[in-house]
């Protein structure tokens, strides 16, 4: 046997002990679409919020059609200054894309309640359970 094929040999069985990644990174980018494509993504308002504090609390379950009022009675949503008279369309879009959220409103300390109050009776027609009112736990 000659030297040159002796280096043929030894050249082809490095090539075989290599690792072929393919199949790996393809399970990789199938899980990647698969976790875009399960995620839902929450729309913050937009807007400074201090909440006030709250003595009881209770979890809202699937809450992630999110709306903020503001100090002035301004309603925000998806960092958008919102008038009253578009919140409810904007709440059937939403409700359209995620049909099982339910709509939290944030509000601010110094929040007038009036403004809490249109707007839970501008969306009333598309709620399936009570809003919830984001607050702070005591501390």
């Amino acid at each position: 046997m000659s030297m040159r094929d002796h280096a043929t040999r030894a050249g082809g069985s490095q090539d075989e002990q290599q690792i072929d990644l393919t199949p790996m990174l393809d399970v990789v980018f199938i899980m990647l679409i698969f976790f875009i494509v399960t995620s839902s993504f929450v729309k913050e308002p937009g807007v400074e919020i201090f909440k006030p504090q709250a003595s009881t609390t209770e979890a809202c379950e699937r809450g992630t059609i999110i709306f903020a009022v503001d100090e002035r009675g301004d309603i925000h949503y998806n960092k958008n200054k919102l008038p009253l008279d578009k919140a409810l369309r904007t709440a059937e879009a939403a409700k359209k894309e995620a049909p099982q959220a339910n709509i939290v409103v944030q509000v601010d300390r110094e929040t007038p309640a009036y403004a809490v109050e249109e707007l839970i009776d501008i969306v009333r027609p598309i709620l399936t359970a009570p809003p919830c009112i984001s607050t702070d736990d005591e501390a």
